[in-house]
């Protein structure tokens, strides 16, 4: 029997918990479990608003976060997996993560907001998400700019560069807040007093180039350092990527490569002949990768792509509304095939291809001939794979011949 993961099954296993009197738009429930430190660990948000067979989310759907102060843990994704695994999570995905770095000067020696300056001068130009956003003061002596970001809001990945010690410092209070990150700062030698973000007597304006990616990401596809495919080769978008600070500085380098490059602007030149702008040395990474899209969307032909969106939502949609668990558990088969690339899909499945073709059928059977019981529909699929594979193992023996 599945035990409901409220605030009081926690409490029931030794956790200290706080529940929020009221939840999000999304979710009914929202409460923080703490970890054996005494400090927020995880937060949950559970019992989704709309469920039901009109609704747009399974009554056993839960958000979990790790609170940013547990995100600069370096076993994070390790102790995150545990606590999935220790209380029997399933069909677990990531919804969004960030990839970061912090630095008070680019490796090529270049200070973040001259660069800055100089960018929104035009002396460069970015390569990729077109669209920017950027903050900052505008005073006698000129702009100053602390925060940027790039992409649309349905971009699958999104870019920031910000001033973190900035964002950091509460005017009101004179002081600098998140002391986990300060800490960071100071054992990777950024500062020398985390209080006052110093280094040497010297306040330290401490930049952060942040990539965001959202759930459509589904897979790190492998290329070669010049951007240039390789075999096909690639990471399933788990937990098991951010396991460990080499394997999230591969994942930044990569990101690095496609949403934050610059071009020197030259009048009248096409951009892609145009010297790159080097800002970070990730000469001694091996392996680069680029993030694959959940959606299946040929580059060469708009139509095939309007139709299979259209049919993922009608099979989501005849999902919610199917009575038999078989039929559910067909369309839920057949929703993943279309978002994913069938070979990739194919290797991590449970379900063979044989059997995908097989749930096709049926489903197909099930709406064209609602008539036929399920035991009849799954006995004519039977006969008709049956009948079809034989055919095609003839054809296959004559074109040998």
């Amino acid at each position: 029997m599945l035990v409901p993961h409220d605030a009081g099954y926690y409490r029931s296993k030794g956790y200290h918990v706080v529940e929020r009197e009221y939840g999000t738009r999304v979710y009914k429930e929202m409460f923080v479990i703490y970890g054996t430190d005494g400090k927020p660990l995880i937060e949950v948000r559970r019992a989704p608003a709309s469920v039901g067979l009109k609704g747009i989310h399974d009554c056993n759907e839960t958000h979990l976060r790790l609170v940013n102060r547990a995100c600069y843990f370096d076993n994070a994704a390790d102790m995150f997996e545990q606590f999935l695994l220790l209380h029997e999570y399933t069909d677990v995905r990531i919804s969004r993560i960030d990839i970061c770095m912090d630095f008070s000067k680019f490796d090529f020696g270049d200070d973040p907001a001259a660069f800055v300056r100089r960018y929104f001068q035009h002396k460069y130009s970015k390569i990729n998400q077109g669209r920017i956003h950027a903050h900052g003061n505008d005073t006698w002596s000129g702009q100053d700019w602390n925060s940027l970001s790039w992409g649309s809001k349905t971009s699958c990945v999104s870019t920031k560069m910000y001033n973190k010690t900035l964002e950091l410092y509460d005017p009101k209070f004179d002081v600098f807040t998140k002391p986990y990150i300060r800490v960071a700062w100071l054992q990777c030698g950024l500062i020398d007093d985390w209080e006052r973000c110093t280094l040497n007597g010297e306040l330290v304006n401490v930049w952060r180039v942040e990539f965001s990616l959202t759930s459509a990401v589904k897979n790190w596809v492998k290329i070669d350092i010049d951007g240039h495919p390789q075999k096909p080769q690639s990471l399933r978008n788990t937990l098991d990527v951010y396991r460990t600070r080499p394997r999230i500085l591969m994942m930044f380098a990569s990101l690095a490569q496609h949403y934050f490059r610059f071009k020197y602007y030259e009048e009248g030149k096409r951009k892609d002949r145009c010297k790159d702008k080097r800002l970070f040395d990730f000469s001694g990474q091996q392996n680069v990768y680029k993030v694959g899209r959940a959606d299946y969307a040929p580059a060469d032909n708009t139509k095939d792509f309007k139709k299979w969106s259209r049919l993922l939502t009608l099979l989501e949609q005849y999902q919610h509304i199917a009575f038999e668990s078989d039929t559910k558990k067909a369309c839920a088969v057949l929703v993943e095939a279309l978002k994913e690339d069938n070979l990739r899909t194919a290797a991590v499945n449970p379900w063979s291809r044989a059997e995908l073709n097989e749930l096709r059928a049926l489903l197909s059977v099930r709406i064209n001939h609602p008539e036929f019981t399920y035991d009849a529909a799954l006995d004519l699929v039977k006969c008709y794979l049956h009948i079809t594979d034989r055919t095609i193992k003839l054809d296959s023996e004559e074109d040998t011949e």
